[in-house]
């Protein structure tokens, strides 16, 4: 198929491959851009228009500037990639017009979008529930496909696993703080515990914006706050850690770190809200929210004892975990799904 993917002005920031490797990127932009490559792998003709500054051919396939899409030129497919897009209206070329969204709301009229489009992707059951109950978009017209985990990033001869090592990956303000409680109770028990915290907000294209949190922690035994670290780096911390323990403040759509900590073994521990309730599917989920005032002591105490007691039930969970995901987040069998919606059929 011939498939352009159209982003909306500064959405993604002009991304591209070898930003995934150098000053790293937001995880919606590294699941266009590792779709957009499996697609191509698998024959396809690619083209992604955002606002970056040239033209070129990366992985197969072809980036260009917005300015330069000509809405009306012969295609199979269109994706619309995110947000409502002024340059794919009503009169086009394309078999297909797709609307991809990895957001609850970003610019312009989800309601209106959905309408004028053949088909709609969300990423979650929460997201396309989401878009029932806000937008009034009926459920039968959205398709949820999964995001997918780069494996290839992963080293074939993975490092040895650090004994009593979490990691924390997500944006700070979505769940940092209440990790802390966890943490010292979880170390009160576990004298050798230790924790990695990677990510902020440098991959959405902006400042680090995280001192509040480094002073909040500054001092704290056994914790490393490393902030965001290239892409190969923070799969090695991921392969080292024994555990990701995750006290969400947020509503999250799909939720990559989680679903890329099963493949590489962090066994993740999260509430059961939003979409962590399904994308969660191999790890342990705690009922309710991090402002319970139990939560924390709930999350602890299961971690423990994961961690001690549990130790074996833990690695035979972490080694089953690791094949299923990687079977459920491998981007072949995603771009498959992909690839029907593309055509007008049904996934399977």
């Amino acid at each position: 198929m011939k498939i352009a993917l159209v982003c909306n002005d500064g959405s993604p920031i002009g991304v591209t491959p070898p930003d995934i490797y150098e000053r790293g990127v937001g995880g919606a932009e590294l699941a266009m851009m590792s779709l957009m490559e499996t697609l191509a792998r698998r024959g396809h003709e690619v083209t992604v228009y955002n606002d970056n500054r040239f033209t070129k051919d990366f992985g197969g396939v072809t980036y260009g500037h917005r300015n330069n899409f000509n809405p009306m030129e012969p295609r199979d497919a269109i994706i619309i990639y995110r947000s409502p897009n002024p340059l794919v209206g009503t009169r086009h070329g394309a078999k297909r017009v797709v609307w991809w969204s990895c957001d609850q709301y970003t610019i312009g009229s989800f309601a209106a979008l959905a309408g004028r489009v053949d088909a709609i992707v969300c990423i979650s059951d929460f997201h396309r529930n989401y878009f029932e109950t806000i937008y009034g978009i009926a459920k039968e017209r959205v398709t949820v496909i999964d995001l997918g985990v780069r494996k290839q990033d992963y080293p074939a001869k993975p490092p040895e696993r650090i004994l009593n090592r979490l990691i924390f990956m997500s944006i700070p303000d979505r769940g940092l703080k209440e990790l802390k409680p966890i943490y010292d109770l979880m170390r009160a028990e576990i004298p050798d515990l230790s924790l990695t915290i990677t990510s902020d907000y440098r991959l959405w294209g902006v400042n680090a914006n995280n001192m509040q949190h480094r002073l909040f922690w500054a001092g704290t035994p056994g914790v490393e706050f490393l902030g965001a670290v290239p892409r190969r780096e923070l799969c090695r911390l991921q392969m080292q850690a024994d555990m990701m323990v995750y006290p969400c403040t947020y509503e999250e759509l799909f939720c990559l770190s989680v679903a890329e900590a099963q493949v590489a073994g962090a066994f993740p521990i999260t509430p059961n809200v939003a979409a962590l309730s399904t994308t969660n599917e191999w790890g342990i989920q705690i009922p309710g929210v991090p402002s319970a005032p139990d939560f924390a002591t709930q999350v602890a105490s299961r971690a423990i004892d994961l961690l001690t007691t549990e130790r074996n039930f833990l690695d035979q969970s972490r080694e089953k975990m690791m094949v299923l995901a990687a079977k459920r987040f491998d981007w072949d069998r995603i771009a498959a799904q992909w690839e029907a919606v593309l055509s007008g059929e049904k996934p399977t």
